[in-house]
């Protein structure tokens, strides 16, 4: 039997001594390629029965020029790169690694809600500059809102809003949700309340949190409207997709004063400029993408990358397939396995 022949695509040069480990046990040709522009990725991608995406863009123009590969497996939650629906197109299979960061998205997300509530980083920055009587009388003074008993409304109820939902709970929090696409059973079990519409949500909450995954349905769902309908003493949280928020919209609604203040992970831009006023605003706290880092989680990512494309190569569907209306045009294969 001839070796599988998988490509792996790449902005930069990358270790895939964690890839290979998920392919252990398959005879295999694994190339890896940096990829620049377009034309790179389209020459990579030849011949190969899997590709590997570890962070470019793979839009419709490249979809198409696919000609032998099965599927292509993406690293993260997030599939934004990687045109889903053009894949459906043409029969390929996209995989993500939905899982790898689902617990240190839900604790970045929790920890932003905690920071902004509690005003941590203007006390942090009060005290070290030894401002000691002012940081505490506006830290102990009706300065900082409640959270147990508070309403906590999330926009997406995925993998990772569940988690988040958990621990939201944990901390007294009431939970009010928006997803078109979510059970009501699964809603009864997790004991949050449906609302049938964004600004509902909005109008409700006192922290609002988006957990979206980007695609052409979620792009700037969240916008003008929405900002003005929530409380002015309402904070928003943002650890999914900077490209699900119209990024203008927010940054009007806290000059305004339409909303209390915001923790922010992704943007519309990334890197964003320095000059993004969101980093200038004393009520906003920010982080640059990092929402789902730790030691280990590249590290299982990697080796996730490899365990779907094995999954794939040895003819079974792969356990987080993303556009699942491919099915209708792949017969034969069989369920996904834990025990690859």
């Amino acid at each position: 039997m001839a070796k599988h022949k998988v490509a792996l695509v790449s902005p930069g040069k990358i270790d895939v001594s964690n890839i290979e480990e998920g392919l252990a046990g398959l005879d295999y040709d694994l190339g890896v390629h940096v990829c620049a522009s377009q034309g790179e990725v389209i020459e990579a991608i030849k011949g190969v029965d899997v590709i590997i995406n570890r962070g470019v863009d793979m839009p419709r123009e490249v979809i198409e020029q696919i000609d032998t590969a099965k599927a292509i497996v993406s690293i993260g939650h997030g599939f934004d790169r990687v045109d889903d629906e053009a894949a459906t197109d043409v029969g390929v299979m996209v995989a993500n690694t939905a899982g790898f960061v689902t617990e240190e998205v839900a604790n970045h997300t929790m920890m932003l809600i905690l920071a902004c509530a509690k005003n941590l980083v203007a006390l942090n920055n009060a005290m070290r500059a030894g401002e000691w009587p002012s940081a505490r009388a506006s830290g102990a003074f009706g300065q900082m809102p409640p959270i147990y008993g508070q309403v906590f409304g999330l926009v997406g109820m995925g993998n990772i809003g569940r988690a988040t939902v958990r621990r939201a709970q944990a901390f007294g929090l009431d939970v009010v949700v928006y997803d078109p696409y979510l059970p009501a059973w699964t809603a009864q079990e997790y004991r949050v309340s449906l609302v049938p519409g964004l600004e509902e949500l909005a109008s409700q909450s006192d922290y609002v949190a988006i957990l979206t995954p980007l695609n052409p349905r979620t792009r700037k769902l969240l916008g003008a409207s929405f900002f003005k309908a929530m409380k002015p003493t309402a904070y928003f949280i943002n650890c999914c997709r900077g490209g699900t928020v119209d990024e203008a919209a927010l940054i009007d609604a806290l000059r305004n004063k339409e909303i209390a203040g915001a923790g922010i992970d992704v943007f519309e831009q990334e890197p964003t400029p320095p000059d993004n006023p969101l980093l200038k605003m004393d009520n906003v706290i920010v982080t640059p993408h990092t929402a789902g880092a730790s030691d280990v989680g590249v590290i299982e990512g990697e080796r996730r990358l490899g365990e779907e494309t094995a999954r794939i190569l040895k003819g079974t569907w792969p356990m987080s397939l993303v556009n699942t209306a491919v099915r209708a045009k792949i017969p034969g294969r069989a369920p996904a396995v834990n025990n690859i």
